[in-house]
């Protein structure tokens, strides 16, 4: 198997992981206590993304493991997506300010949960779409890199 089709598989593993991940954070949304699952969120991102990164070869233990023209070629193109998360050591900060380039979906989703069942229907969907919209991101950039590098 080529090392583009396991990068194609690596993606929709974690897309379903995602996925997965994301329900728990709607059904977290549900629950009537303010901030809760912004709480519940960061904790499963500062998980979830450095484990795609793994999964993906893009470590920074993994990344200096390479030889040193696939890790100046990882690098580069690391860099050149511009992305936070990729190949680094993902904090809360970091993970905060993701959720908070969410913040009006995020507030909708608190005020939301105080509005009898179609709110807590609302705040579950957000709550659902930007857990998944912020890994997705990170998977996608992820694919991006280990494409570029393991040409």
């Amino acid at each position: 198997m080529s090392r583009h089709s396991e990068v194609d598989i690596i993606r929709e593993q974690c897309r379903t992981l995602a996925r997965k991940r994301a329900l728990v954070s709607a059904g977290v949304a549900v629950v009537p206590v303010p901030f809760l699952d912004v709480m519940v969120d960061a904790s499963m991102l500062t998980v979830l993304i450095p484990e795609i990164s793994q999964r993906f070869g893009l470590a920074p233990e993994q990344i200096e493991a390479f030889d040193p023209e696939t890790k100046k070629l990882a690098w580069t193109e690391i860099a050149r997506r511009g992305s936070q998360f990729l190949g680094l050591v993902v904090t809360r900060t970091i993970v905060r300010q993701s959720v908070q380039g969410m913040a009006t979906k995020i507030i909708s989703k608190q005020v939301a949960k105080f509005i009898p069942f179609g709110g807590q229907i609302v705040a579950a969907s957000l709550g659902y779409f930007v857990l998944r919209r912020i890994v997705y991101q990170h998977i996608d950039d992820c694919y991006a890199v280990a494409k570029a590098t393991f040409r």
